[in-house]
Protein backbone atom coordinates (compact mmCIF):
# COMPACT_ATOMS: atom_id res chain seq x y z
CA UNK A 1 0.00 0.00 0.00
CA UNK A 2 1.24 3.41 -1.21
CA UNK A 3 -0.95 6.26 0.33
CA UNK A 4 -0.71 7.97 3.58
CA UNK A 5 -2.84 7.30 6.36
CA UNK A 6 -5.00 10.32 6.58
CA UNK A 7 -5.34 10.34 10.32
CA UNK A 8 -2.13 12.01 11.69
CA UNK A 9 -0.27 10.67 14.98
CA UNK A 10 0.11 13.64 17.53
CA UNK A 11 3.02 13.46 19.37
CA UNK A 12 3.15 16.03 22.53
CA UNK A 13 6.19 16.79 25.10
CA UNK A 14 5.07 18.58 27.95
CA UNK A 15 7.56 21.05 29.29
CA UNK A 16 8.30 18.50 32.08
CA UNK A 17 9.59 15.59 29.78
CA UNK A 18 6.20 13.86 29.46
CA UNK A 19 5.44 12.71 26.26
CA UNK A 20 1.58 11.55 24.94
CA UNK A 21 1.13 9.69 21.91
CA UNK A 22 -2.46 10.15 20.56
CA UNK A 23 -3.03 11.54 23.88
CA UNK A 24 -1.54 8.02 25.55
CA UNK A 25 1.07 8.12 28.09
CA UNK A 26 3.94 6.98 26.11
CA UNK A 27 7.32 5.82 27.97
CA UNK A 28 10.48 4.91 26.18
CA UNK A 29 12.19 1.23 27.85
CA UNK A 30 15.33 1.57 29.71
CA UNK A 31 18.47 2.73 27.62
CA UNK A 32 16.62 4.37 25.29
CA UNK A 33 15.52 8.11 24.34
CA UNK A 34 12.72 9.28 24.07
CA UNK A 35 13.19 11.01 20.71
CA UNK A 36 14.41 7.41 19.62
CA UNK A 37 11.65 5.28 21.00
CA UNK A 38 8.92 8.03 19.92
CA UNK A 39 10.88 7.50 15.91
CA UNK A 40 10.85 3.99 16.88
CA UNK A 41 7.03 3.61 17.56
CA UNK A 42 6.18 5.87 14.78
CA UNK A 43 8.46 3.30 12.22
CA UNK A 44 6.85 0.27 14.00
CA UNK A 45 3.35 1.86 13.33
CA UNK A 46 3.93 2.60 9.90
CA UNK A 47 5.17 -0.88 9.15
CA UNK A 48 1.93 -2.58 10.74
CA UNK A 49 -0.16 -0.15 8.71
CA UNK A 50 1.95 -1.16 5.51
CA UNK A 51 1.45 2.67 4.45
CA UNK A 52 3.42 5.82 5.58
CA UNK A 53 2.22 7.63 8.33
CA UNK A 54 2.19 11.51 9.22
CA UNK A 55 3.18 13.05 12.69
CA UNK A 56 2.58 15.91 14.57
CA UNK A 57 5.39 16.60 16.83
CA UNK A 58 4.45 18.94 19.82
CA UNK A 59 8.21 20.04 22.12
CA UNK A 60 6.73 21.73 24.37
CA UNK A 61 10.50 21.49 26.13
CA UNK A 62 12.38 22.64 22.61
CA UNK A 63 9.17 24.92 21.80
CA UNK A 64 8.80 23.81 18.40
CA UNK A 65 6.28 22.02 16.59
CA UNK A 66 6.81 19.97 13.39
CA UNK A 67 5.43 17.42 11.06
CA UNK A 68 7.16 14.40 9.45
CA UNK A 69 6.64 11.56 7.74
CA UNK A 70 7.47 8.21 8.49
CA UNK A 71 7.68 5.25 5.81
CA UNK A 72 7.28 1.88 5.63
CA UNK A 73 10.86 1.50 5.21
CA UNK A 74 11.96 3.11 8.97
CA UNK A 75 12.95 6.81 6.74
CA UNK A 76 11.45 9.59 7.56
CA UNK A 77 11.05 13.30 5.67
CA UNK A 78 9.73 16.70 7.33
CA UNK A 79 6.58 17.71 5.66
CA UNK A 80 6.11 21.12 7.35
CA UNK A 81 8.89 23.50 6.32
CA UNK A 82 7.25 26.45 7.94
CA UNK A 83 7.63 24.58 11.14
CA UNK A 84 9.91 26.05 14.31
CA UNK A 85 12.18 23.31 14.11
CA UNK A 86 15.42 23.36 15.97
CA UNK A 87 18.56 23.88 14.29
CA UNK A 88 19.42 19.66 14.82
CA UNK A 89 15.96 18.24 14.79
CA UNK A 90 16.02 15.26 17.25
CA UNK A 91 13.13 12.83 14.89
CA UNK A 92 12.82 14.31 11.43
CA UNK A 93 15.26 12.35 8.31
CA UNK A 94 16.62 9.60 9.60
CA UNK A 95 18.46 7.06 7.52
CA UNK A 96 16.69 3.72 6.58
CA UNK A 97 17.07 1.06 9.44
CA UNK A 98 15.00 -1.74 10.35
CA UNK A 99 11.83 -1.32 12.01
CA UNK A 100 12.58 -3.16 15.52
CA UNK A 101 12.22 -1.02 18.52
CA UNK A 102 16.59 0.23 18.97
CA UNK A 103 17.60 -1.36 22.18
CA UNK A 104 21.34 0.42 23.49
CA UNK A 105 23.80 -1.11 25.83
CA UNK A 106 22.70 -0.12 29.53
CA UNK A 107 25.66 1.74 31.06
CA UNK A 108 24.59 0.36 34.64
CA UNK A 109 24.59 -1.97 36.82
CA UNK A 110 21.20 -2.08 37.84
CA UNK A 111 18.67 -1.02 34.72
CA UNK A 112 15.74 -0.37 37.76
CA UNK A 113 14.81 3.13 38.31
CA UNK A 114 15.87 4.17 41.82
CA UNK A 115 12.25 5.14 42.41
CA UNK A 116 11.05 1.85 42.01
CA UNK A 117 10.14 -0.32 45.07
CA UNK A 118 13.25 -2.16 44.96
CA UNK A 119 15.99 -1.69 47.48
CA UNK A 120 13.67 -3.08 50.52
CA UNK A 121 14.54 -6.81 48.68
CA UNK A 122 16.31 -8.95 51.62
CA UNK A 123 19.24 -10.37 50.70
CA UNK A 124 19.97 -13.29 48.92
CA UNK A 125 17.08 -12.23 47.07
CA UNK A 126 18.72 -8.74 45.90
CA UNK A 127 22.21 -10.18 44.89
CA UNK A 128 20.32 -12.50 43.08
CA UNK A 129 18.63 -10.08 41.15
CA UNK A 130 21.41 -7.60 40.77
CA UNK A 131 23.31 -10.12 39.21
CA UNK A 132 20.35 -10.65 36.89
CA UNK A 133 20.16 -6.92 35.70
CA UNK A 134 24.12 -7.51 34.78
CA UNK A 135 23.06 -10.56 33.10
CA UNK A 136 20.72 -9.23 30.94
CA UNK A 137 23.17 -5.81 30.57
CA UNK A 138 25.83 -8.22 28.60
CA UNK A 139 22.16 -8.60 26.46
CA UNK A 140 22.19 -12.43 27.61
CA UNK A 141 18.19 -12.08 27.69
CA UNK A 142 17.50 -15.71 27.57
CA UNK A 143 19.59 -16.45 30.84
CA UNK A 144 18.63 -13.35 32.63
CA UNK A 145 15.11 -14.10 32.15
CA UNK A 146 15.68 -17.94 32.88
CA UNK A 147 17.36 -16.65 36.46
CA UNK A 148 14.73 -14.07 36.79
CA UNK A 149 11.74 -16.46 36.66
CA UNK A 150 13.68 -18.90 38.37
CA UNK A 151 13.67 -15.91 41.55
CA UNK A 152 10.01 -15.26 40.52
CA UNK A 153 8.90 -18.65 41.56
CA UNK A 154 10.76 -18.92 45.01
CA UNK A 155 9.72 -15.41 45.71
CA UNK A 156 5.94 -16.18 45.06
CA UNK A 157 6.22 -19.44 47.04
CA UNK A 158 7.92 -17.55 50.24
CA UNK A 159 6.08 -14.42 50.28
CA UNK A 160 3.03 -14.81 47.38
CA UNK A 161 2.95 -13.34 44.09
CA UNK A 162 1.84 -9.73 44.98
CA UNK A 163 4.23 -9.54 47.71
CA UNK A 164 6.60 -6.34 47.35
CA UNK A 165 9.71 -8.28 46.92
CA UNK A 166 7.64 -10.56 44.30
CA UNK A 167 6.86 -7.46 42.50
CA UNK A 168 10.08 -5.80 42.81
CA UNK A 169 11.76 -8.82 40.90
CA UNK A 170 8.38 -9.04 38.55
CA UNK A 171 10.17 -5.37 37.49
CA UNK A 172 12.99 -6.44 36.05
CA UNK A 173 11.41 -9.23 34.33
CA UNK A 174 9.24 -6.79 32.70
CA UNK A 175 12.36 -4.59 31.41
CA UNK A 176 14.18 -7.98 30.64
CA UNK A 177 11.28 -9.27 28.10
CA UNK A 178 11.01 -5.17 26.72
CA UNK A 179 14.41 -5.73 26.05
CA UNK A 180 14.01 -8.67 24.81
CA UNK A 181 11.15 -7.56 22.48
CA UNK A 182 9.42 -10.50 24.14
CA UNK A 183 6.40 -8.04 23.82
CA UNK A 184 3.49 -10.38 24.58
CA UNK A 185 4.76 -11.67 27.51
CA UNK A 186 5.95 -8.43 28.62
CA UNK A 187 2.32 -7.21 28.29
CA UNK A 188 0.98 -9.76 30.77
CA UNK A 189 3.48 -9.28 32.97
CA UNK A 190 2.90 -5.35 33.30
CA UNK A 191 -1.06 -5.97 33.41
CA UNK A 192 -0.56 -8.06 36.47
CA UNK A 193 2.07 -6.03 38.06
CA UNK A 194 -0.28 -2.80 37.40
CA UNK A 195 -3.25 -4.40 38.77
CA UNK A 196 -1.44 -4.91 41.65
CA UNK A 197 0.01 -1.53 42.51
CA UNK A 198 -2.98 -0.30 41.82
CA UNK A 199 -4.18 -1.98 44.55
CA UNK A 200 -0.61 -1.45 46.94
CA UNK A 201 0.16 1.77 45.87
CA UNK A 202 -2.97 3.19 44.14
CA UNK A 203 -3.66 4.95 40.79
CA UNK A 204 -1.93 7.91 40.70
CA UNK A 205 1.30 6.63 42.07
CA UNK A 206 4.47 6.69 39.76
CA UNK A 207 4.88 3.30 40.09
CA UNK A 208 1.78 2.66 38.91
CA UNK A 209 1.34 4.90 36.27
CA UNK A 210 4.65 3.59 34.91
CA UNK A 211 3.42 0.23 34.65
CA UNK A 212 0.19 0.67 32.92
CA UNK A 213 2.28 2.63 30.41
CA UNK A 214 4.91 0.24 30.20
CA UNK A 215 1.86 -2.34 29.32
CA UNK A 216 -0.01 0.20 26.63
CA UNK A 217 4.07 0.11 25.12
CA UNK A 218 4.16 -3.33 25.14
CA UNK A 219 0.56 -3.72 23.10
CA UNK A 220 1.37 -0.74 20.53
CA UNK A 221 4.41 -2.97 20.24
CA UNK A 222 2.89 -6.26 19.02
CA UNK A 223 2.51 -7.36 15.52
CA UNK A 224 -0.90 -6.65 14.09
CA UNK A 225 -2.70 -9.81 14.06
CA UNK A 226 -1.64 -10.09 17.67
CA UNK A 227 -2.87 -6.62 18.98
CA UNK A 228 -6.12 -7.07 17.16
CA UNK A 229 -6.36 -10.54 19.30
CA UNK A 230 -5.52 -9.04 22.81
CA UNK A 231 -6.99 -5.55 22.10
CA UNK A 232 -10.42 -6.53 24.41
CA UNK A 233 -7.69 -8.08 26.76
CA UNK A 234 -6.52 -4.31 27.22
CA UNK A 235 -9.19 -2.48 26.74
CA UNK A 236 -10.83 -4.47 29.56
CA UNK A 237 -7.85 -4.11 31.70
CA UNK A 238 -7.90 -0.27 31.36
CA UNK A 239 -12.09 -0.18 32.18
CA UNK A 240 -10.68 -2.13 35.58
CA UNK A 241 -8.06 -0.28 36.46
CA UNK A 242 -8.57 3.47 37.06
CA UNK A 243 -5.74 5.05 35.31
CA UNK A 244 -4.99 9.06 33.79
CA UNK A 245 -6.48 9.78 30.72
CA UNK A 246 -7.73 5.99 30.34
CA UNK A 247 -10.51 6.95 28.36
CA UNK A 248 -8.09 8.30 25.67
CA UNK A 249 -6.16 5.38 25.83
CA UNK A 250 -8.95 3.39 24.90
CA UNK A 251 -9.63 4.88 22.18
CA UNK A 252 -6.13 5.21 20.77
CA UNK A 253 -6.61 1.15 20.81
CA UNK A 254 -9.82 1.45 18.93
CA UNK A 255 -8.12 3.79 16.58
CA UNK A 256 -5.02 1.17 16.04
CA UNK A 257 -7.73 -1.77 15.46
CA UNK A 258 -9.46 0.15 12.72
CA UNK A 259 -6.04 1.02 11.13
CA UNK A 260 -5.52 -3.00 11.16
CA UNK A 261 -8.63 -4.05 9.80
CA UNK A 262 -8.43 -1.53 6.84
CA UNK A 263 -4.91 -2.25 6.30
CA UNK A 264 -5.99 -5.87 5.81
Amino acid sequence: MSDISPDAVQVRITPDGICFIDEEYFTPPPGVSLNEAVLAHLQLEAAALEMPIRAVIQDEQAQYTTVIQVNTDGTSDPLDSKAQVPAAPSLPQTPASPTHLPVQQLQTVDPVPPDRPYEPLPEPYRGRLVAICATANQNLFTEAARDADQLLTELSAQFGPSHLYTLAAGLVRGDIAWLDQDFRYGLQSWVFMARTWHVHLGPQHSTTVRAVGNALGCWRRLQPAEARELAPYVVAFLRNVSFPDGEAAMRTINRRVQRITLAN
